[in-house]
């Protein structure tokens, strides 16, 4: 995938892609990222078929819908970007007491 900012391309007059609702994304057994799409021409289903994404795709895509869709992770990433030493990884975890029991 191109690392620099791109103006968007527009499709091919016609051509579609959705994601196919009743079917979610998988891991295949080769470790890549299957993502089921209907596929459609002027309106008319071609073909159902996946797109195939490798892990580290699949993440900066999943990255990209969530600052599109203005999400928590989004700005929580935002945040951070940029401060040495910081890492975001998931949710806190709460102290439970002295480390000896």
């Amino acid at each position: 995938m191109p690392t620099k900012n791109q103006t968007p391309q527009p499709s091919p007059r016609g051509w579609r892609i959705d994601p196919i609702p009743s079917r979610p994304a998988y891991r295949d057994g080769e470790g890549n990222i299957r993502v089921p799409i209907w596929l459609a021409r002027d309106g008319r289903h071609v073909a159902d078929t996946e797109m195939v994404l490798l892990p580290s795709e699949a993440e900066l895509l999943g990255e990209r819908l969530a600052e599109a869709l203005g999400g928590v992770r989004a700005k929580t990433r935002k945040l951070f970007d940029g401060r040495a030493g910081v890492t975001h990884i998931g949710p806190p975890v709460w102290n439970c007491g002295p480390p000896w029991g």
